[in-house]
């Protein structure tokens, strides 16, 4: 069985003369199954396209796709978009208590299962047309048939905590307050127990990543409803504000049904009872899976083999390392700086002297609002500290937090201008551009892009650039699990290979384990005083910081993978005794 996928984003129909109808086998044996629609665009008939992939080689623009979908999912259609979109296959069920989890690729159907879920979507089941009636009839006698009759006759309330918070900013203006006056003072009260509460006379748009999600989520759970959707939670916050997110939700869960899309592993390990998985291809069609409990479920992702439905996904196991990587001491140090210190109003910045060698990945880490942007900043020579020196004058390349996506040109245009010739260089293309995936969307404009998309393509254009030290705040964020360890691998490839330097700020604590050779560990108190030290070695540096929040780490017996202690548990207590607070 497959399914063909048409992206017209891509197709350039007038341009190359109808050549995926004059390639098609079936077409010249007078079996129409390639014809165009009446705007001119391809359309591909899947009961009689017969797989043969040739229209997709053809296609210039690489618009084509024909995917082999296992034979067991024929009939079990549940939305398409068009006749030659992505298509989904199943629903997750709800009947389960405590909080489920949604765990899988991005571009394989999570969004588009929260929208059915939600109400906002209908499904139409590969049909021409939308039917609330077809859809209780398909599922009728079932847990999901009954709780779609209540969305849909509006007997369940829901509120909707969405994935891009930083589009927050750009859809509103004003105070925080205006935001949140409906909820009157409850919503500064819930702001105090987020722990911003000092957010609450502030204009949204001079909010951080951080703030934003924090007012998503506290607007979310003001809304008086039955069933709260929690799309990517953690994104932007420290692992601090991401442990006491999850203990919210958890407790939500007790009374309230709670479902959570959420990429950081160690977070959804933490936070879910049990997971639906969703995979498939990108963009052409995905698969919900059956629910399994939640350390079965990660288990099974980071394997890519579902041993239950005898279902393989990926062609790779994501393993971890119990041992910390030993630092290369025949690299050699090229910056070096003092005790650095820096005042911004209130804030009080002071820094351990340090160095940076070729080929190092630097791990930056600490809570929110103690400096970390600060201290990479003034290595970016963006800010001067009060104090302080740091010696050897160095080229850097900085991605920011939050990328701009204000950009009506396509993706590979963008970075042309950004990088000139390195685009198109050879060795550049196998480092960055092929491990981000990046020239199937070179067509799309930088505005259509979605959050992980854009991620990938700042990551490019910041390590594009010729220069010595290259700075990547958050690159995780809006990355899926799978996305996010390529991006690892990547970066610290491409750093021992161009015997560059680079430095991370991130908070997803499987991230830094893949990219980090050493960490350089924020402490303090947020918003009013910051400390960091190192660079570290990855075992010291962990324990620093995990000790800083009192958290401790064991391993999966089976992948290896970290997996957050219960506090006072027996090997939380013993791995406090021994202070081995992550490579136990």
């Amino acid at each position: 069985m497959h399914v063909a996928v048409i992206d017209l984003d891509k197709c350039h129909f007038k341009n190359c003369r109808q050549e995926c109808q004059y390639y098609c086998p079936p077409v010249r044996n007078e079996v129409m199954a390639v014809d165009f629609m009446e705007s001119g665009y391809p359309q591909i008939h899947e009961e009689l396209c017969i797989g043969c992939g040739i229209c997709a080689h053809r296609c210039p623009f690489e618009a084509i796709k024909i995917i082999g979908v296992p034979e067991r999912e024929y009939g079990k259609e549940v939305h398409r978009y068009g006749s030659n979109g992505f298509v989904l296959y199943g629903l997750p069920s709800l009947e389960m208590k405590g909080v489920i989890g949604l765990l899988g690729q991005n571009g394989t159907g999570k969004t588009t299962i929260l929208n059915i879920l939600n109400g906002t979507l209908v499904p139409n089941f590969a049909q021409t047309e939308e039917s609330k009636e077809r859809v209780l009839e398909r599922y009728k006698g079932t847990y999901l048939g009954e709780y779609l009759s209540n969305v849909y006759s509006d007997k369940i309330r829901i509120s909707l905590k969405p994935q891009y918070v930083d589009s927050i900013s750009k859809h509103f203006t004003g105070l925080v307050r205006d935001l949140l006056k409906q909820y009157g003072d409850e919503a500064k009260v819930k702001l105090e127990e987020m722990g911003v509460g000092g957010i609450f006379d502030k204009d949204v748009k001079f909010l951080s990543g951080g703030e934003l999600q924090l007012l998503a989520i506290t607007a979310a759970l003001l809304k008086p409803a039955e069933l709260y959707f929690f799309d990517e939670p953690s994104s932007y916050l420290d692992i601090s504000q991401r442990l006491k997110i999850a203990g919210v939700l958890r407790s939500l869960a007790e009374k309230k049904k709670v479902i959570v899309v959420e990429h950081d592993l160690a977070i959804l390990d933490f936070m879910a009872d049990y997971v639906y998985l969703t995979y498939g291809e990108a963009r052409g069609y995905g698969i919900v899976s059956n629910s399994y409990v939640t350390r079965q479920a990660i288990n099974t992702y980071l394997d890519g083999y579902i041993k239950q439905e005898n279902m393989k996904f990926r062609d790779y196991e994501i393993k971890f390392s119990k041992r910390p990587p030993e630092l290369d001491k025949s690299l050699v140090p090229f910056i070096s700086w003092s005790s650095l210190s820096k005042r911004f109003g209130s804030f009080q910045l002071n820094t351990e002297g340090g160095e940076l060698r070729h080929g190092q990945v630097v791990g930056v880490i600490g809570p929110n609002s103690t400096g970390k942007s600060t201290f990479v900043k003034m290595m970016a020579g963006e800010l001067i500290p009060d104090s302080g020196t740091i010696t050897n004058s160095v080229k850097t390349s900085y991605k920011p937090q939050s990328p701009e996506s204000d950009f009506q040109i396509p993706v590979l245009e963008f970075l042309e201008k950004s990088l000139g010739d390195r685009v198109s260089e050879n060795q550049f293309k196998n480092d960055v551009m092929r491990p981000l995936n990046l020239e199937s969307i070179g067509d799309t404009n930088v505005s259509e892009l979605s959050g992980g998309d854009l991620q990938k393509v700042y990551i490019a254009r910041t390590l594009g650039k010729q220069t010595d030290v290259y700075i990547l705040d958050e690159p995780s964020a809006y990355l899926d699990a799978d996305q996010r360890m390529i991006v690892a691998r990547m970066i610290k490839r491409f750093a021992e290979n161009n015997k560059n330097a680079v430095m991370v700020v991130d908070h997803d604590i499987y991230f830094i384990d893949l990219i980090s050779t050493s960490l350089i560990v924020f402490a303090g108190e947020g918003g009013k005083e910051g400390r960091s030290f190192g660079p570290l070695n990855l075992k010291d540096g962990m324990n620093m910081f995990l000790k800083n929040l009192n958290i401790t780490f064991r391993r999966d017996e089976k992948t290896q993978r970290p997996r957050i202690n219960k506090p006072d548990s027996r090997l939380d207590n013993e791995q406090r005794r021994i202070g081995e607070y992550y490579y136990y």
